[in-house]
């Protein structure tokens, strides 16, 4: 194989080809088109006819010319003309080991294979979830090609969703079903016909002691059957729910009490992690950071803290990065709300209240009509728990005093445009913009240290246009990454400096 360095090349997700360690846009679809083929046939010739079966429905009568020509601006695209390799027959793409996504995830798939017949759970559900970090959304999401969807997507992705129904039944059996009732609500929504998905959440929903909620479950996918396609659930589904309603003790997780059941299970406590994961880019407010940390991780209590300051200016970014940090100061759970409380539907507090509850195992069925009901059964359950709850973008006060723990074990970092001067107790922490000097910091990390340092002066400039401000420093970054051939001097240059600011500042 010709010598090429940095190559990596995805196809699952849409499609990405990285050559040299720059990605590389394919703007034409056709193009795009032939990429897709030759990647799903990586280290195979794909015969001409074939690629021009997958590129025109109708093909034109010089076909083999056009297709040729594409090729050629295809090479040019990607910047190196050993990438695709002319055969006898058609043509080739070479993918080394590490360099296409698709072989990476069949190679874990087997290796997981491996790992389930040495009866090593953990290994193998290691070995699934990485498969499944490989995908960046549906297969080929942006080629074109009705040929190429019908023939290769189909079959790749239903090995997708038989992956994730086995890392399901791994966790099922490690006794995290409360934990999977999210994603199963999620999976049965999005692939109503999967009767395996149905199931599974029947299950989860029976185990976390929500035996009413799985067979409202089994009503729902038997209605909806039903109605699309005139027949009744299977068998396995059938069985599944009888199980239920005796409280079978066969569908407790392995290693459970015989007498385990809904009726006599003692439910364990949910150590619930719902934290978004803290921003890559984050840079800078050290001090910050370590302020609240010191604070939040104390004795004393209930702290409640309050991260204000104007919009964009990174106080989401803050809570969530010393949430994470305070993981192992509160081991019994790190709840994350988003509040909208700035947007045009403020989420009410009753409905806060309820899907707090419904997280940790309280049935829907079983949760009280108003507020400080609501309220009270949930100090109650956290009662003496070390818990950290994260309320993003409180409106008011109102928003956020029936969320407030009863007990000094807890702690609750609020963020919000208004210093909520009326919350009793409270701390207050207002966030600032970030200084030149990190706004250049946060530049170097989103762009790279070589595209900023080439360019000193303009990323000076581009710093001041956007105030501060990381989320106008976000904005401007994607649109200089979305363009490589966009400079920072470009962004910022005059006569438009002020279209240019307006821009940024709007993600324009």
């Amino acid at each position: 194989m010709a010598a090429c360095v940095n190559r990596r090349f995805s196809v699952l997700g849409a499609l990405r080809l990285d050559v040299g360690g720059t990605a590389r846009a394919v703007t034409a679809g056709k193009e795009r088109t032939i990429a897709a083929a030759l990647l799903f046939h990586a280290n195979e010739t794909v015969p001409v006819d074939k690629l021009i079966e997958y590129v025109w429905e109708e093909p034109p009568r010089a076909a083999r010319a056009s297709l040729y020509a594409m090729v050629k601006r295809l090479r040019l695209s990607l910047g190196d003309s050993d990438v695709i390799r002319t055969t006898s027959s058609g043509y080739l793409i070479e993918a080394a080991p590490g360099e296409l996504d698709l072989h990476e995830f069949h190679d874990l798939l087997k290796e997981a294979g491996r790992a389930r017949e040495r009866g090593e759970p953990s290994t193998e559900r290691t070995c699934l979830g990485k498969a499944l970090a490989l995908w960046r959304g549906p297969a080929l999401a942006d080629v074109p090609s009705p040929a190429l969807h019908q023939s290769l997507v189909p079959g790749l992705e239903e090995l997708r969703l038989e992956t994730i129904r086995r890392q399901i039944d791994l966790d099922l059996d490690s006794g995290h079903h409360a934990l999977l009732v999210g994603q199963l609500r999620d999976l049965t929504r999005d692939h109503p016909l999967q009767e395996g998905f149905w199931g599974r959440l029947m299950l989860a929903l029976y185990r976390d002691n929500r035996q009413a909620e799985a067979l409202a479950a089994f009503t729902d996918v038997r209605r909806l059957l039903n109605e699309e396609l005139g027949i009744d659930p299977g068998a396995e589904l059938r069985d599944l729910q009888t199980k239920i309603l005796r409280a079978d003790p066969a569908l407790e997780p392995p290693g459970a009490p015989e007498t385990a059941g809904p009726a006599a299970t003692v439910r364990s406590w949910d150590r619930l992690c719902q934290l978004p994961p803290a921003a890559a880019d984050f840079v800078a407010r050290d001090l910050d950071r370590k302020v609240l940390v010191d604070d939040l991780a104390g004795s004393g209590g209930p702290r409640v803290l309050v991260l204000w300051g104007p919009e964009g200016v990174g106080k989401t970014e803050l809570a969530v990065r010393v949430a994470h940090d305070l993981r192992s100061s509160y081991p019994d759970g790190q709840w994350y709300v988003a509040l909208n409380g700035d947007g045009a539907s403020p989420k009410p507090v009753a409905d806060v209240l309820g899907d707090l509850l419904i997280a940790i195992g309280v049935p829907a069925y079983a949760l009280p009509r108003s507020a400080e009901a609501r309220a009270a059964v949930l100090r109650a359950r956290i009662a003496d728990r070390r818990v950290l709850l994260v309320l993003d973008d409180a409106r008011d006060v109102a928003q956020v005093r029936a969320l407030l723990p009863g007990t000094p074990s807890a702690a609750v970092l609020v963020t919000s445009r208004s210093a909520l001067g009326e919350l009793p107790g409270a701390r207050r922490y207002p966030v600032s913009a970030l200084t030149s000097d990190e706004s250049l910091t946060m530049l170097c990390a989103v762009l790279g240290a070589d595209r900023v340092c080439g360019e000193i002066p303009a990323a000076w400039e581009l710093a001041e246009l956007c105030a501060g401000v990381p989320r106008a420093l976000r904005a401007a970054s994607a649109r200089l990454l979305a363009d490589p051939g966009l400079t920072l001097g470009d962004l910022v240059r005059e006569p438009r400096r002020a279209a240019a600011r307006q821009a940024v500042l709007l993600g324009g």
